[in-house]
């Protein structure tokens, strides 16, 4: 299965490749798509048609668009905003797509496997009971650790444990809904 992956920065991408090639190595390729157009410039009417272009030419069988919502739940505006970008984009792809959307950031998911990250920098960061009430997790991680740089991230999802970033609500119900479109998919 065929599976490209669109985000707001390389960073996320490769983090989210490193982590996803964990649990689907066999079978699946993850790829990059509009590598080069990152943040709010994926909102852009101009960057669906480059969606569109490259869709046409990589063919995927699935496309992975992954944002923040840079906001705790609930927030409606925010999570209206992303949900509309989310239809706006996968009608370009043939509704190929599903969306992953970081409660508030990536950064989350290191939060669900702390241990991973404080081995990495030698620190003693307490067990964070539910990583998607915490505001800003990257100025968090930061402000615990100098050290620390989400350029850092690609790395640190390379060692972060899949069944640890399941535990977290959001990419739990993700997982949930990409394992049944890979059910349909092999059917």
């Amino acid at each position: 299965m065929r599976i490209g992956l669109v985000g707001e920065a390389p960073n996320d991408t490769q983090s989210i490749k490193n982590l996803m090639e964990k649990n689907y190595n066999s079978g699946f390729e993850f790829f990059f798509m509009l590598d080069r157009i990152n943040g709010s410039k994926l909102d852009s009417q101009k960057t669906k048609r480059f969606l569109r272009i490259e869709y046409e030419i990589k063919e995927p069988d699935l496309i992975i668009f992954i944002r923040d919502l840079d906001s705790v739940l609930p927030s409606e505006l925010k999570l209206n905003g992303r949900k509309l970008y989310f239809t706006n984009s996968n009608r370009v792809v043939d509704k190929k797509g599903i969306y992953l959307l970081h409660i508030y950031e990536i950064e989350a998911l290191i939060l669900s496997d702390i241990e991973v990250f404080n081995k990495i920098y030698n620190s003693k960061l307490s067990l964070v009971k539910n990583p998607m009430l915490i505001e800003e997790p990257k100025e968090y991680l930061r402000a615990k650790e100098r050290k620390y740089n989400e350029s850092h991230n690609p790395d640190i999802f390379k060692k972060v444990r899949f069944e640890k970033a399941v535990e977290c609500e959001y990419f739990n119900q993700f997982i949930s809904k990409f394992n049944t479109i890979v059910e349909l998919h092999n059917q």
